[in-house]
């Protein structure tokens, strides 16, 4: 697949919102239980990495990202735990959607 760079801009961009919805659910006094993460400052901060290295026009980071939106993965767990999931559920769809094109770019 032929992917242009505004269609690469516009990808990028839905990226970053989907992260900052995410980032948007994960309040300070959130759940972080059954993720990797001690605290809810330290998702905030691995988020903030991703949105500026895509701002940057990087995908460096991208099977990284990716890694967290998979089944019983950090984002996930962190929605099941504290009450976002079916928003959860339609953000990492959106989210499969863009990796699966820019992986190949």
């Amino acid at each position: 697949m032929i992917l242009f760079k505004k269609q690469y801009d516009q990808l990028i961009k839905e990226a970053i919102v989907i992260l900052l919805k995410v980032k948007g659910n994960i309040k300070d006094n959130s759940d972080c239980i059954y993720t990797y993460y001690e605290t809810p400052e330290q998702m905030h901060a691995e988020i903030d990495k991703y949105v500026i290295e895509l701002k940057s026009g990087s995908i460096l980071f991208l099977d990284e990202m990716y890694m967290h939106f998979l089944p019983t993965a950090a984002y996930q767990e962190h929605s099941m735990q504290n009450g976002w999931t079916t928003e959860y559920l339609a953000l990492a769809g959106r989210f499969d959607k863009i990796y699966e094109v820019l992986k190949n770019y």
